[in-house]
């Protein structure tokens, strides 16, 4: 006997039933987030940031994602998630570089962050990294590319603000909130993640293009620029001014075409 397709009332009260899932099991997670608060005691230490998790979190939907869903909006869901949680671990704000007008790193930190968690308009890249050094807990937002100063030199300092993400994170076509910058927050001890180091530059004239991976660069009587190197290339003890994960390039892979969507 040929089986009946399910009729329009049948298919709406299965979206239902996905739609209670979903939330009775984002309401179980935050159980669990009530007692690793406990745990961490994350609101005496002012930080719940955990780059490397978050970055191991994204590989793993961008390995299992299928389906007609663009990818785009399952990643803005996940990060709405992870940084709503965290936000409620500890309380945090995020600081953005208003010099160069705030609405790309703004459409950038609401994509990455979501909704819940204030976004503070900077007046400079320097006035950024300022305010979370004078913070118990927030991040910073710095666009990157040519810059009117070499800002990232104040970063690094003892206890100072460093570098802890690069984004966008997952790089592929069509993707929204897709400005080039990196997140700064106070050291993060053992929840940093060390795979690619950003370091400080300084020659008399530009390097060749493509010697280096260069994040950010300013130009006056010499070039001074943020570059990417990576951790294990590094020689021991060479100063560094914060690391990150490194991002995912789904446009190099062949099965970007379906990630994306």
């Amino acid at each position: 006997m040929t089986e009946q397709p399910k009729s329009l009332d049948d298919l709406r009260a299965e979206i239902d039933r996905l739609d209670e899932t979903m939330h009775r099991l984002l309401i179980e997670r935050g159980a669990i987030i009530d007692a690793l608060i406990r745990v961490k005691r994350t609101g005496e230490t002012g930080s719940a940031f955990r780059p490397g998790r978050e970055a191991d979190m994204m590989r793993r939907l961008v390995s299992r994602h299928s389906g007609r869903l663009p990818f785009s909006a399952v990643e803005h869901i996940w990060r709405t998630i992870i940084s709503g949680f965290t936000h409620v671990q500890a309380p945090y704000s995020v600081h953005i570089d208003g010099a160069g007008g705030d609405a790309s790193l703004r459409d950038l930190a609401r994509f990455q962050m979501g909704f819940d968690v204030p976004v503070l308009v900077e007046d400079s890249p320097e006035k950024v990294i300022e305010a979370v050094a004078g913070s118990q807990g927030n991040l910073g937002l710095i666009a990157l590319g040519k810059s009117r100063s070499a800002w990232w030199e104040a970063l690094g300092k003892p206890g100072g603000p460093v570098i802890m993400a690069r984004l966008p994170f997952l790089i592929y076509a069509g993707r929204p909130a897709a400005t080039p910058a990196v997140v700064i927050a106070k050291p993060l001890g053992d929840a940093a993640v060390d795979e690619v180091a950003a370091v400080a530059a300084d020659f008399a004239s530009a390097p060749q293009e493509g010697m280096f991976d260069v994040m950010a660069e300013t130009f006056t009587d010499r070039w001074r620029g943020l570059v990417a190197v990576p951790s294990a290339s590094l020689p021991e003890g060479a100063p560094r001014l914060g690391s990150f994960a490194r991002p995912i390039d789904l446009m190099a892979r062949v099965d970007a075409v379906a990630v994306a969507g």
